[in-house]
């Protein structure tokens, strides 16, 4: 794929990257923003018309660039993403995964354990079952990059569902051990905290629990929403090798939204 003007030249061309969840939104902004530097890309979504169109967008530009329309929640899941991406281009060098968000009923009392298992295994073992099937080619390469998309709800909010805080904040954990145990062989694991970035789906959710969309964002320090490019920028940052001395960190990328200092 050529260059296009504004994409950053990060030495990323040749790699192989798995998008997991990378057929709309931010997570395709994430897909386009790898292939325009170079890398081939693997990426899986649950609806076959959205994956068929995210790479239908991504090879028009130039991209290389296979979708799949899978979950990605079990080991079985796992080995078909990555064997793809084997198949394709070969071991994939970058993991970069955003698990969907599991349907859940707010309230402590309400919630069933049903629930709270299905959000165990959409955030937490999706995670788990990617990263065991990626780790193994990473390190005897000696080079590889994780790169979790999680969320600001990592930290309590009382309008989010309480699985969906929990486990965000278990699969920050799961990085950092990862990011921990092979350091050594020059791997590093990240995760993204986005927080008001414009889509669909965060419109439905902030309209859902009562809020309008542009009086939320006007509460926020910039004012605006962000982008799908934003997280884009900074993950295939993290990717490259000037982010190599970055690892087991949770950044934000909420426009200066958190009042928090760490």
């Amino acid at each position: 794929m050529g260059k296009r003007a504004g994409a950053m030249d990060l030495k990323l061309a040749g790699k192989v990257a798995v998008v997991a969840g990378g057929s709309r939104g931010s997570d395709l902004a994430v897909a386009a923003e790898l292939a325009a530097e170079g890398v081939a890309v693997v990426l899986t979504g649950r609806n076959p018309d959205f994956v068929k169109d995210a790479v239908a967008t991504i090879a028009a530009a130039g991209g290389k660039v296979r979708g799949l329309a899978t979950n990605m929640v079990s080991v079985d899941d796992a080995k078909r993403i990555v064997d793809a991406a084997r198949e394709a281009f070969g071991e994939p060098d970058i993991l970069v995964i955003n698990p969907p968000s599991p349907s859940m009923t707010d309230g402590f009392e309400a919630i069933t354990n049903e629930e709270y298992l299905e959000a165990h295994e959409m955030f937490t073992m999706s995670l788990v079952n990617l990263a065991r099937e990626v780790l193994p080619a990473m390190k005897a390469r000696g080079w590889g990059r994780i790169i979790e998309l999680a969320s600001t709800v990592k930290t309590p909010h009382l309008d989010v569902p309480m699985p969906h805080q929990n486990t965000r904040v278990a699969s920050v954990s799961i990085i950092k051990t990862i990011s921990f145990e092979f350091a050594r062989y020059n791997i590093t694991a990240n995760s993204i905290a986005p927080g008001a970035i414009q889509s669909a789906l965060a419109t439905d959710y902030l309209e859902r629990n009562g809020y309008d969309p542009e009086a939320f964002v006007k509460m926020t320090p910039m004012q605006r929403f962000g982008h799908g490019e934003d997280i884009a920028a900074l993950v295939t940052f993290l990717a490259s090798d000037r982010a190599g001395f970055i690892s087991g960190e949770v950044i934000r990328i909420d426009g200066g939204a958190s009042h928090s200092l760490f």
